[in-house]
Order: C-alpha cells, then sequence, then structure tokens
C-alpha cells in the first residue's frame, strides 16, 4: 500500500500507531496516545521508570513543503512543555520529562530523542 492511497486522517493514525510501536520496541511503556491535558493535546505520553516521555508525531508523505521536523514550531513546542508540567504534578513518581518526536515521512520513521 502506498502512502498516497490512503486518507491523510488515516495516514496520520497509522504514523501515530507507528510511532507507538517504535516506543515499546525501544523499550517504553505507552501510558497514553493523543492525551488531553490543561486543553493541550499530546500525540504520545510513556514512560520507563521514573522518565516520561512526551512525543510528538509528525508525519508528511514528502518533504515538498518541508519536514516533519520543520514543522514542530516553538509555540507547538511551548504548549507540549506545559502540558508537561501538568503530568509531573499529577504523578510524584516521575524524575525527568524528555520531549521526543517521531517524524514519518512516506515510509521511513525517525526517532529524535531530545527534541527540543
Amino acid at each position: 500500500m502506498s502512502a498516497y492511497s490512503i486518507s491523510p486522517a488515516r495516514y496520520g493514525r497509522l504514523a501515530e500507531t507507528v510511532a507507538a510501536w517504535r516506543l515499546r520496541l525501544a523499550g517504553y511503556r505507552v501510558v497514553g496516545r493523543n492525551v488531553r491535558v490543561a486543553g493541550r493535546e499530546v500525540d504520545l505520553v510513556a514512560r520507563r521508570g521514573g522518565l516520561l516521555v512526551v512525543c510528538e508525531v509528525k508525519a508528511r508523505r514528502t518533504t515538498l513543503y518541508g519536514t516533519p521536523l520543520e514543522a514542530v514550531r516553538l509555540d507547538q513546542q511551548r504548549r507540549l512543555r506545559e502540558a508537561a508540567e501538568v503530568l509531573m504534578v499529577c504523578d510524584p513518581s516521575v524524575d525527568e520529562v524528555r520531549f521526543d518526536v517521531i517524524a514519518v515521512t512516506g515510509t521511513s520513521v525517525r526517532h529524535v530523542r531530545d527534541a527540543f
């Protein structure tokens, strides 16, 4: 199946599923998908011990208009940081927070740890 043969919404959902599996295979426990926190949405929230990973998933069929990583704007980073602060308050077992981006372009997947 080509990346072009499915709708953009379905492509985005598939990218999130692939990203969740990528995290699981790397030893993380995915504790939430499309989590709403303080009016902000976090694509994936994962844990490994005391580490909380707030993960943004960006999918693009091509890089014609830029890469998925370029699409993570400063205002979005700020909103994710605000959401992470709330998550940390709600769960005192969190020792550390990391912000990752999983970029899906066509059929390639890139996991950028500590992206911002």
